[in-house]
């Protein structure tokens, strides 16, 4: 007789070419993705406007504009990318790492292609066109790039948490006016600027927890055994992304940026808007990755030596005395 095989344990966290976890609700994250995009660049247009001549006034509108549309179009490529790549993961053919990443970074670039033409046909006086649609294509082909890192469960949960920092980002600025007489802003432009900067630490923060929380509960209820690295990674995300888009940004507006900052006012205005953006992306990532890996540990039972060392703590009860 032979012994029927005995199952064996993978051990956790064992990856091998194909992914081994299920990567649910891709297409919603990338038709979301595809939604912010799009409204991203609909109220670009809508605050340039139809531009026959570019005045400085609107190239200064322009270089604050270029980093949202940068962001817009990385999370869109990540997100785009990871549905592809999910589809072409279904057949054998397609678990190749190769396949995967030129899949993922193909998809990425023609999405990129489709924003930068659209940039290209709707501002034509737009000064360093070309540099900034080639850093659009390059932005969204990253992103492709990225979608198909293993994980991609991982990668779908910082797509999800970076969803969530947009969301959060529309509702402050639906509610800046609230928000700024609620920190104190006064008729002084010192008590303006300090409203203003614990409205940013704030929202940052703010970001950062929410894109933490839905990195954890998306790798919690979908992730096959996900080992902590896991979270800390989808947690910091979104504030990843959002630096990369940063220095993609700087790269490929330069041009933009250099002719907006031959006026002194601008300079200094793009400046602290630069930095406004970086510690906003810090602050993301630093509290994203805390949140996600807090709620871990809230979530794990408690180990054996813990259990244990409770146990042999605990005052033991009397037995029943025995008479003579």
């Amino acid at each position: 007789m032979t012994s029927a095989p005995q199952p064996t344990n993978a051990p956790s966290g064992h990856t091998s070419d194909a992914p081994a976890t299920r990567t649910p609700w891709t297409g919603a994250l990338a038709g979301l993705s595809l939604l912010w995009l799009v409204a991203t660049l609909v109220s670009v247009r809508r605050g340039l406007g139809p531009l026959a001549e570019f005045d400085p006034m609107a190239a200064a509108r322009a270089a604050v504009a270029l980093p949202s549309v940068t962001i817009a179009s990385l999370v869109a490529g990540v997100a785009v990318g990871l549905a592809t790549v999910t589809l072409v993961t279904r057949r054998a053919a397609g678990r190749r790492p190769a396949l995967r990443y030129g899949v993922g970074a193909g998809t990425g670039a023609l999405l990129g292609g489709a924003v930068a033409a659209a940039i290209a046909v709707g501002y034509s006086e737009l000064p360093s066109r070309p540099m900034i649609c080639a850093a659009i294509v390059a932005t969204a082909g990253v992103g492709g790039l990225l979608a198909a890192a293993p994980p991609p469960v991982t990668v779908a949960a910082g797509v999800l948490g970076s969803l969530g920092v947009f969301l959060v980002g529309l509702a402050v600025a639906l509610f800046d006016g609230d928000l700024l007489a609620l920190f104190g802003a006064g008729e002084t432009h010192a008590s303006i600027l300090t409203a203003s900067a614990w409205v940013a630490f704030v929202s940052s923060l703010s970001a950062g927890l929410v894109a933490g929380f839905l990195a954890y509960t998306y790798l919690r209820r979908y992730g096959d055994t996900p080992r902590w690295p896991q979270f800390l990674v989808a947690g910091a995300a979104p504030g990843v992304l959002v630096l990369i888009a940063e220095a993609l940004t700087r790269l490929g507006g330069a041009q933009l940026f250099q002719l907006v900052s031959e006026a002194a006012a601008d300079e200094t205005y793009l400046q602290y808007l630069a930095a406004a953006r970086l510690n906003r992306a810090l602050i993301v990532l630093f509290a994203g990755a805390l949140v996600a890996i807090f709620l871990l540990g809230r979530s794990l039972p408690p180990s054996e030596e813990t259990s244990e060392e409770h146990d042999e703590d605990s005052p033991q009860e009397p037995g029943p005395s025995t008479g003579a």
